[in-house]
């Protein structure tokens, strides 16, 4: 039955009651599907937008049609599951359905695209119909390209920081000083995992939430999966946080800054980085769950999103000047992306490594960049005078009293394992030697993540790689250079022959020049 209804946008609209059909599969986005007649009915074609209300419940989400002469009948409507559970209908029930209006926001993209610059007001509407569904891919896309090309202003990236954070939910701890600490990306070595329990032993709190991998070996929370659970709700982190100092948890899990993931997944595909939605993505998940404090680790290296210190230094002043309007005091630090950080290349190899650390068993690049990047908070906050900060992260390190800290956390998140002797090993390793002596001169970190995936990771726990050699060091002829780790014979003889064919362990012959 059609009748007459004024929900969206104080415009009048055709709707129907129609009953749900469920189909069973999760599209990570909001999906409904109509009979060809009935979309006509509503005025609604393909890939047009739907209001769906459930009156009893009160709840509404806005889906992409498409529509159907046969799976449907004229008078159900199909959903996937993401939008059975975002309004928690059964099968049976009946929805009211309507056409959505072009979005207001519409108008402010079209305006960035020829150049314009958005007020405060404009950028909080795109972020909303972002959030609500009401934008299409391709009118989100041509936000995010129109951004891409004419970059922001500082005042619009404060803005989008601001829209982001308040678009989804926050966490308010009763304790304080919250830091944070934050890594553009593109190195191996888990420095979160090491830098969460220092600055917990020293009274301050981060409740970190960090990513699965994207095209790494291993993301911060692949790692930590492996010795504890990181599907961790808000107020789970409040409270491990709140009682332990810290916690590392997978923001995925959470509604922090949402709508900052549907935009990384429209640039992700076409490799669109614009500096001022970096900026802002990063800075709004930090003012999301309260952080004052917050240090950015900016790698720099030729192979990495940053290439240049040049580069590099125009992001930190950005950084520092966002998160100040924020409320923020934010240090950035640029580091030497070149080389690895630490040994391992995998979810399991580097949550080991991590823990190997912590027992004293190793003091490497990844344990002294940990403790520089915990100094940095702990001056940053007061805790230590300017250039004592490092000194007193190795102090906390070497006594041990790190170690205690993360096995605590690591049971109040629910442990799986908190000894690097428990971390289970891949079933297949195969060894790669130095084909002549000589000096290792370089270690290509992009070459060592593509074997590390080849073998396997991050989907497969134990896969990765494992360094036995650092830049530097003379190595023999036949020395060991890496161990390859693998959970099948296949993918790690497809491993193998990629190291073979691509050296990513560069050497150069000790002796360079004979005079007679």
């Amino acid at each position: 039955m059609l009748f007459y209804g004024d929900r969206m946008e104080e415009q009048e609209h055709y709707s129907m009651n129609l009953k749900v059909k469920t189909i069973p599969v999760v599209a990570k986005i909001f999906i409904s599907i109509l009979h060809e007649e009935t979309a006509k009915s509503l005025g609604i074609l393909p890939l047009d937008r739907a209001e769906l209300v459930h009156e009893e419940k009160n709840r509404s989400v806005i889906t992409v049609v498409d529509t159907t002469d046969s799976m449907i009948k004229r008078d159900e409507i199909g959903i996937f599951e993401d939008v059975r559970q975002k309004l928690n209908v059964k099968e049976g029930e009946k929805l009211e359905v309507s056409g959505v209006s072009t979005p207001e926001s519409l108008e402010f993209i079209k305006k960035k695209m020829h150049g314009g610059t958005l007020g405060e007001t404009e950028i909080k509407k795109i972020v909303e119909d972002f959030g609500e569904n009401k934008l299409s891919d391709i009118e989100a896309s041509a936000f995010m390209t129109s951004v891409f090309i004419n970059g922001y202003t500082l005042n619009e990236t404060v803005a989008m920081a601001r829209a982001l954070t308040e678009n989804g939910i926050t966490l308010k701890l009763d304790v304080e000083p919250v830091v944070d600490k934050h890594s553009i990306g593109g190195v191996n070595g888990r420095a979160t995992m090491l830098i969460v329990p220092l600055v917990a032993c020293a009274g301050l709190y981060i409740p970190k939430t960090s990513s699965r991998s994207i095209t790494s070996a291993a993301g911060t929370a692949d790692a930590m999966d492996v010795l504890a659970n990181v599907s961790l709700s808000a107020e789970q982190i409040k409270s491990i946080t709140e009682k332990h100092g810290g916690v590392i948890a997978w923001g995925g899990s959470l509604d922090l800054a949402p709508v900052d993931d549907k935009i990384i997944k429209i640039e992700r595909p076409l490799s669109m980085d614009p500096k001022g939605q970096v900026i802002a993505s990063v800075l709004a998940k930090k003012a999301s769950v309260g952080s004052k404090y917050v240090v950015v680790d900016i790698p720099i290296g030729k192979m990495l999103k940053v290439k240049s210190r040049q580069d590099g230094k125009e992001l930190a002043g950005m950084f520092i000047k966002v998160g100040s309007k924020l409320g923020m005091k934010v240090e950035a630090v640029l580091t030497d992306g070149e080389q690895p950080s630490g040994s391992a290349f995998g979810s399991a190899l580097e949550a080991a490594h991590v823990l190997k650390i912590l027992e004293g068993q190793v003091y490497d690049s990844l344990a002294q960049k940990s403790c520089e990047l915990a100094g940095v908070l702990f001056e940053l906050a007061g805790k230590r005078k300017q250039g004592r900060g490092y000194d007193y992260a190795k102090k906390l390190l070497e006594s041990g009293e790190a170690l205690k800290k993360f096995q605590k956390i690591i049971r109040a998140q629910g442990k799986r394992i908190d000894r690097s002797k428990d971390v289970p090993v891949a079933p297949y390793k195969t060894e790669v030697h130095a084909g002549k002596a000589g000096e290792v001169s370089y270690i290509n970190v992009k070459k060592m993540i593509n074997i590390a995936k080849i073998a396997g990771a991050p989907s497969d726990v134990t896969a990765g790689v494992l360094l036995n050699v650092e830049v530097g060091q003379k190595v023999k002829a036949g020395e060991l250079l890496y161990e390859i780790h693998a959970e099948n014979r296949r993918k790690l003889d497809l491993a193998a022959k990629y190291a073979a064919k691509d050296k990513a362990v560069q050497m150069e012959k000790i002796i360079i020049e004979r005079f007679i």
